[in-house]
């Protein structure tokens, strides 16, 4: 194994927030090392089908001593891709430093089995029991308080890692602070999302819910144009608000008035009560479009299609969640064949 590879590094797993750390260090390093901050290079593997990487690892820049030259999504390198870096590999360049990332756990033995164990290293998804006790340490640290029920809400409308987390919660005490307050409630949570974004995940499901299948299309184009229509994201806050929906439906067949039942409603066992009379508004109309039968074929649609996100590039995702909404309002939750077999040229819209 050449003695260059320490100019690899290799970033495994899902947990984002602690990979962006791991990546500051080895710019931390390169700028100790050289006495400068290296040039720094981000790639895609779509972006690299034709070895511009290799472009940017090879030669020598006229600014910077050294180069950073990262990979990102390497989930998604073609065969020929995996054997050209591996290739490289084997004879760095002396001169760059490649970071090569993914969202796996796991990449081909024809990359990582080149590279010194030490400089493989996979950042695992936060256990479950950790993650409120992490939440509720940050928000402690900043002289904040946060109910049991808000930190249930936040975990489960952001992206399960510390880098989605700790945005979300920094921007959430913000919102707290300029109102004079120092503890975070579970309607506080909701007021932030809905009111610190002109459209969200919310705003979508509330039409959804209530209005027309084009007006929902043009709230998800308005989400993917601002950087917010990220396929898991947006996936976790409608899976939350469809099961809170089919917990409503399923204590009102049960018998219990709309005024107990939607004081009782539970998300995976924990409180998620409809307190907000325009929340019970949005909800009222979604048992009325979408029956129990339904509203649970919604529930396993969307699971399918968060997998089915996280496996392709995120090029494809806008239509996939658009053909997503199509299935819930049109298809009303049945869908014959999954991603696999539809045309996105003919199906994009159902």
């Amino acid at each position: 194994m050449s003695t260059e590879n320490k100019r690899i590094h290799v970033l495994l797993g899902p947990e984002a927030g602690e990979k962006g750390v791991r990546l500051k260090e080895i710019r931390a390093n390169l700028r100790k090392e050289f006495g400068a901050d290296p040039e720094i290079h981000r790639f895609y593997p779509f972006e690299t089908l034709n070895g511009e990487i290799f472009t940017a690892l090879s030669n020598n820049s006229l600014f910077s001593e050294h180069r950073l030259v990262i990979l990102s999504q390497a989930e998604n390198l073609q065969a020929s891709q995996i054997k050209e870096l591996a290739e490289y590999i084997k004879e760095p360049s002396d001169t760059a430093t490649l970071v090569i990332i993914s969202a796996e756990n796991y990449l081909s033995g024809k990359l990582t089995g080149q590279v010194p164990k030490q400089q493989v290293q996979v950042f695992w998804e936060m256990f479950d029991n950790r993650k409120h006790e992490w939440v509720r340490n940050l928000f402690s640290t900043a002289n904040f308080g946060i109910t049991a029920d808000a930190v249930e809400v936040l975990l489960e409308l952001v992206e399960n890692n510390t880098q989605e987390l700790r945005a979300t919660s920094q921007q959430l005490m913000q919102f707290i602070a300029s109102d004079g307050g120092d503890t975070v409630t579970e309607e506080a949570v909701l007021r932030y999302i809905q009111h610190t974004r002109q459209e969200s995940v919310f705003s979508l499901f509330e039409h959804i819910a209530t209005g027309s299948y084009e007006r929902v299309l043009d709230i998800l184009h308005t989400l993917i144009r601002s950087g917010e229509g990220d396929a898991v994201p947006m996936l976790g806050g409608l899976l939350w608000q469809f099961r809170r929906l089919v917990s409503l439906e399923e204590l009102l067949e049960q018998g219990y008035p709309w005024d107990d039942a939607v004081k009782q409603v539970k998300v995976m066992g924990k409180s998620a009560a409809i307190r907000r009379k325009k929340d019970e508004g949005t909800y009222r109309s979604a048992v009325q479009r979408y029956p129990l039968d339904v509203t649970r074929s919604i529930i396993a649609r969307i699971g399918e299609y968060d997998i089915k996100t996280r496996e392709m590039g995120t090029e494809l995702q806008p239509m996939v969640l658009e053909q997503l909404m199509g299935i819930i309002m049109v298809k009303q939750g049945q869908c014959p064949r999954l991603l696999g077999g539809a045309s996105f040229s003919t199906d994009a819209r159902i």
